[in-house]
């Protein structure tokens, strides 16, 4: 089986998954980068793409734009995220089996409608793709209901999202490790943007000191915002209970985050996914994570792995992590879980083995059904 994925760039959130398939379809997966790489389609970090075998640069030069449209017209299987909408009509073309990727496109509701590239993207798909082999991988928990409202991929939908690379732990005694130290730790990582609702930490500082509980918040990262958060902490006092970490490497965030007790995760529906959610779950932290974000109704079972909560609820993120504070065994019971969670479900080897055994179903006509994660049904 030859399988294909199409996005403007190769990204540390996307490359997991792509060795892994390399790996299942024997050398038959290549990777078309449509653009060249700026930081701006680099989720999460640089990623170093040099030693890929797979990868192909279709903007490099007209041969590699021509032997990029050879493999979309012979491949098996293609997936076809942020790119060219010319990608997409030249696979149309063949009639074989074609998956679209994306994140949710009415993040402004229906004003989403008035957008140039949701127009053309649509209308294409309902004057072309209606009665083709043509399915949706849905990197967000909002996607399918999108999908719903502009009439397309009924049925056809399936769960995907972004996937970042697992550590190996021992998260047991990774757990145990924290007994020691009295002071619960709650960690915030994101760009100091106003979707990402940095203010929200400092409000929460306000109400468990109100409630005399030990606790500390680290905040990691820059921005916009980051000035205001600064003058606020002073304005309310907050310097002995919210510190600013700045900026870090990725390797060096996820060793800060397995010493951390707790993750918030404050983003509203602006955030199409949020794989720093993952991150933190496969590194031990117990989430407490903003309904809103593409990524939480799928990664997080409440009360189980974590807790989900309503940014509109003035008190909800609060009450939630003050319920995980003064009980330390579920906590740890459920940063365990939380761990596990993406080890052995949202992992790119997961990922990349159900999309694997999907394509094969549909391409020898047959059934597969996948209970929960990747590739499972999303309504």
């Amino acid at each position: 089986m030859k399988i294909v994925f199409v996005s403007i760039a190769l990204n540390i959130h996307q490359i997991g998954v792509a060795d892994e398939l390399y790996k299942l379809a024997n050398g038959q997966y290549w990777f078309i980068e449509t653009s060249l790489s700026v930081d701006g389609n680099q989720k999460g970090g640089n990623v170093d793409s040099s030693n890929r075998l797979y990868l192909i640069k279709s903007y490099e030069s007209l041969r590699a734009y021509q032997y990029a449209m050879q493999l979309i017209r012979e491949a098996d299987v293609m997936v076809y995220g942020a790119a060219p909408l010319e990608y997409l009509k030249e696979r149309v073309k063949t009639g074989k089996l074609t998956f679209v990727n994306s994140e949710r496109w009415l993040k402004k509701g229906l004003l989403n409608l008035l957008s140039p590239n949701l127009l053309k993207q649509h209308f294409f798909y309902h004057t072309h793709c209606h009665d083709k082999p043509y399915y949706a991988l849905c990197s967000s928990a909002y996607a399918a209901g999108d999908y719903r409202i502009l009439q397309s991929f009924k049925d056809k939908c399936y769960k995907w999202g972004y996937f970042t690379a697992v550590p190996k732990l021992d998260i047991v005694n990774i757990q145990k490790s924290k007994h020691s130290v009295s002071t619960v730790k709650i960690l915030w990582v994101a760009r100091f943007l106003r979707l990402k609702h940095p203010e929200r930490m400092l409000q929460l500082a306000l109400q468990l000191r109100s409630v005399g509980v030990d606790f500390s918040i680290n905040m990691i990262g820059i921005g916009p915002e980051y000035d205001k958060i600064v003058t606020a902490i002073n304005d309310m006092g907050l310097q002995g209970y919210v510190h600013l970490l700045g900026n870090m490497p990725n390797n060096k965030v996820m060793e800060v985050m397995r010493t951390h007790d707790i993750f918030c995760f404050t983003s509203d529906k602006n955030e199409g996914w949020g794989a720093v959610l993952n991150e933190a779950m496969s590194s031990g932290c117990c989430p407490v994570s903003s309904i809103e974000t593409g990524s939480t109704p799928y990664l997080i079972k409440d009360g189980v792995n974590g807790f989900s909560f309503n940014l509109k609820k003035k008190n909800d993120l609060f009450e939630k992590v003050l319920w995980l504070i003064e009980h330390p065994e579920e906590r740890e019971r459920m940063s365990i879980e939380a761990y596990k969670t993406i080890r052995d479900v949202w992992s790119p080897k997961n990922a990349a083995e159900q999309l694997y055994k999907l394509c094969q179903s549909m391409l020898q006509g047959e059934s597969y059904v996948v209970e929960d994660g990747p590739c499972s049904k999303a309504e």
